[in-house]
């Protein structure tokens, strides 16, 4: 059985044609229907530049977080996991 994330984003990459996906691999609007997730304040430090927003989700002990451009199409930029003993929390 296929992870929901893992499924999620395979949905994604079939549903684009090869020649978006090189441009924009998954929109901000198709991440926010298929993947429960929740709104990050501000990205983590190695995340974080001006112009983009991130999201996070957990699964299998890790969390990981979407970043995407605050502009356009609000395209994924990159995804980071963090292992669980990574994260800390003030």
């Amino acid at each position: 059985m296929l992870k929901p994330l893992a499924f999620a984003l395979g949905l994604a990459a079939l549903a684009a044609p090869a020649a978006a996906q090189a441009q924009c691999p998954l929109t901000y609007n198709d991440f926010e229907i298929a993947i429960p997730h929740l709104d990050l304040e501000q990205c983590p430090k190695d995340l974080a530049k001006p112009g983009v927003f991130c999201r996070v989700t957990t699964a299998n002990d890790s969390v990981h977080v979407f970043v995407f451009e605050d502009k356009d199409k609000r395209c994924l930029l990159s995804m980071k996991s963090y292992d669980k003993y990574e994260i800390s929390v003030k």
